[in-house]
């Protein structure tokens, strides 16, 4: 009788698989540890055929290599024999590719609930930063201006949140001071004085934000010498 490391065998299998235990192992098949302690000690012969494909399911394995891996090579052999057991085997084979199925849209989902969440996070810090993000940079221009403001020693200490907006694709709309067109789409006109007309040049007095071509805030403009 070959001498088979049936307890190493299934240690390897389950940590290739990225399972940190056989409880965790267990969790996720669906099946009792006893199954496994068993597996262990080479006992294949003595676990159900459906526990079998469940757990060559969570392995990621085919039911003929998780055999022989464990040493069921023969059993196996002697079970597709008997005409029952083959049916039965066909009727879980359609049941694992069901299984397969469910399991990649079930991935999928939580991808892309877990890009929602992440945007929802996003979104959410956005909205606790905002008035920081809306004033800052009018008092950054005006630091730049008068080195002696104590707001010109906080300029450096900003720069991670920059990059932070960048990786979030958060742009900012047109710069403190910046002489633009007049857009209502993307600028709020704060006065004094009449409304512009579209197309009037205007100075930017607080920036606007937008993210992905969505906007998140209108750059705040008036005329220039206003100020």
């Amino acid at each position: 009788m070959t001498n088979i490391p049936y307890r190493e065998n299934l240690q390897r299998l389950c940590e290739q698989a990225g399972y940190a235990s056989l409880s965790k192992l267990s969790e996720t098949a669906d099946i009792s540890t006893w199954y496994l302690y068993r597996l262990e000690r080479g006992l294949i012969a003595q676990i159900p055929l459906g526990v079998m494909v469940k757990l060559a399911i969570a392995l990621g394995l085919t039911l003929e290599e998780l055999w022989q891996e464990l040493g069921g090579g023969n059993e196996l052999g002697k079970i597709e024999q008997d005409q029952a057991v083959i049916e039965e085997n066909q009727q879980l084979q359609q049941t694992i590719k069901a299984l397969q199925g469910e399991y990649t849209r079930l991935q999928r989902q939580l991808t892309y609930q877990s890009q929602q969440l992440e945007s929802q996070w996003q979104q959410k810090a956005l909205e606790i930063l905002e008035p920081w993000l809306l004033q800052w940079p009018t008092a950054a221009a005006a630091a730049q201006q008068n080195p002696q403001w104590p707001a010109q020693k906080l300029l450096p200490l900003t720069k991670p949140i920059a990059t932070l907006l960048q990786q979030w694709q958060v742009e900012v709309i047109a710069t403190v001071g910046e002489m633009v067109p007049y857009d209502p789409q993307y600028h709020e006109f704060i006065g004094p004085g009449p409304r512009p007309d579209v197309g009037t040049m205007v100075m930017v007095r607080y920036v606007g934000y937008r993210r992905s071509e969505a906007l998140l805030y209108r750059a705040k403009v008036g005329y220039a010498g206003d100020a």
